[in-house]
């Protein structure tokens, strides 16, 4: 709850749906476990079709991604990476779905160091 936009109901769904995150070996199971890891198509290599692959939890995806919303209005790094990927011509949708995968990754980190979200440590 230390990172801005994720109040304790938006918390306690990703907690009750991720679980311990020791299960987790690195943040891209965590994003595939919520369904929001890239395409891969029928060769095995990651699919630049732009479409988000929809498996996993339907209900973490959606408190994920709208967590995005109050985070990219309240905290300049993840606003700085929206805006980023905006400049790049990425719909709304598409860029948001990045900041998602931000989120997930500075979740991951910040379990397994089991450290609060501080603005001057991330990257």
């Amino acid at each position: 709850m230390s990172v801005p936009g994720i109040g304790p109901i938006s918390a306690a769904v990703i907690y009750s749906e991720y679980g311990d995150i020791s299960n987790f070996s690195n943040p891209g199971q965590m994003l595939a476990f919520a369904g929001i890891e890239p395409g891969i198509n029928d060769s095995g290599t990651e699919s630049h079709g732009g479409r988000m692959v929809k498996r996993g939890s339907s209900q973490l995806r959606y408190v994920l991604i709208n967590c995005c919303l109050p985070l990219i209005r309240f905290d300049i790094t993840f606003a700085t990476y929206y805006a980023k990927k905006r400049g790049e011509g990425k719909p709304h949708r598409v860029a948001i779905t990045h900041v998602a995968k931000k989120l997930v990754r500075v979740i991951y980190a910040l379990e397994r160091q089991e450290v609060d979200y501080n603005i001057q440590k991330l990257r």
